[in-house]
């Protein structure tokens, strides 16, 4: 027989999930496929929702797709879920069958930092899944592949969505529709569990944000978010950074009790001053990391936290910005941050000159630093 792996976190499984194993299956001439969801990830995501209820949406998901089954063998052994020891113990059920394990393009780029690759090259062989946003050199990787573990790879012909269960999980916790997000029946049992709640400080943003800011402070969560690991930042200060950079958005300074607009600060900048101000005072956050990247997430400035460029960029480049040149900044932040900040900070300041806008002494201190001087 030829069985296939499939592993992940699926917090929550999205159709994309779904489409991968319906490909993989039909491709590789699969007679099983079986998706393995994790305990605890190596890398030490934290999983917000209990295992029952990502094993019930599985269930969900796959229910009707011929050949497909879930199990339950990592949430049951606990522990963080290691693929080699997952692979060896399919293997020893399936001795005398093939076995192809099947990852996402974006994690044959790290694959060899994975426990023990070599162990799991033994039990099966790597079926890789490339999808919109990876942008891998395959030929490059194959080399690579070959030099390091004398194995090739199998690159399924199905080219997968740029589907988010980040994205879910946000787009939930604002209380967004999941409508092209989730499956139906997936975006009902979330509402029915009340899964992926946010918590104060979300309900605080929904008290003062209009829906259709809402949609972008969800997308400058998901954005920022996707580069939380690559960038060794804590998720929660992402989070929190992303989620209350626009808070004061539509507040009036005037109303807001000791907050005072400094000498020189335009128009443009004052909503992120005051968030900041609002997160400190109002919302008691203590954390002057978080605080920085509120405050400069309009300006910029000199020497700014690795937060902090992450909390300016990603405002600018979330999905639904839609302005000459962002797709190429799109492209940046995908590939390379530190370019794309650049990038970005050129771009805010091309645009203030373009519109003949007064600068902010901020912006023309990061432009100095960072372009003038060519500061990291």
């Amino acid at each position: 027989m030829k069985i296939g792996i499939f592993g992940g976190t699926f917090n929550p499984v999205h159709e994309e999930h779904v489409n991968i194993c319906k490909n993989a299956i039909k491709e590789l001439g699969l007679d099983k496929l079986i998706v393995v969801p994790t305990f605890l990830p190596p890398h030490k995501e934290v999983i917000s929702e209990s295992c029952t209820d990502r094993l019930n949406m599985l269930s969900i998901a796959f229910d009707g797709v011929n050949k497909a089954c879930v199990s339950d063998f990592e949430i049951k052994k606990e522990g963080t879920s290691y693929s080699y020891i997952t692979l060896e113990y399919f293997k020893s059920l399936y001795p005398n069958d093939e076995l192809y394990f099947i990852i996402g393009g974006d994690s044959l780029l790290s694959f060899g930092s994975w426990r023990n690759p070599e162990r799991i090259l033994s039990c099966a062989t790597l079926t890789v899944v490339d999808r919109d946003g990876i942008n891998a050199d395959y030929e490059k990787e194959r080399e690579y592949f070959k030099k390091a573990f004398n194995k090739d790879f199998i690159l399924l012909k199905y080219r997968g969505k740029d589907f988010s269960s980040t994205r879910i999980r946000v787009y939930a916790s604002l209380s967004l529709p999941l409508d092209g997000l989730a499956d139906e029946k997936i975006a009902k049992y979330i509402k029915d569990n009340g899964l992926y709640k946010g918590d104060k400080y979300t309900e605080y943003v929904k008290s003062q944000l209009p829906e259709k800011r809402l949609y972008h402070t969800a997308e400058v969560m998901v954005s920022a978010l996707s580069k939380a690991s690559e960038l060794k930042l804590n998720p929660e200060k992402v989070r929190l950074s992303a989620l209350l950079h626009d808070v004061a958005k539509y507040v009036d300074y005037k109303t807001v009790e000791g907050f005072q607009i400094e000498e020189g600060m335009v128009a443009p900048v004052v909503h992120a001053f005051l968030g900041a101000y609002v997160a400190k005072n109002i919302l008691k956050i203590d954390d002057d990391e978080i605080i920085d990247a509120i405050k400069y997430h309009t300006s910029g400035k000199a020497n700014m936290s690795l937060l902090g460029k992450l909390i300016f960029v990603a405002d600018m480049v979330e999905k639904n910005r839609d302005y000459e040149g962002v797709e190429r900044l799109r492209a940046l932040f995908k590939k390379d941050f530190n370019l794309s900040f650049i990038e970005c900070l050129k771009e805010e300041m091309q645009h203030l000159l373009s519109k003949k806008r007064i600068i902010y002494i901020e912006t023309l201190n990061a432009y100095d630093y960072y372009i003038n001087n060519k500061k990291d």
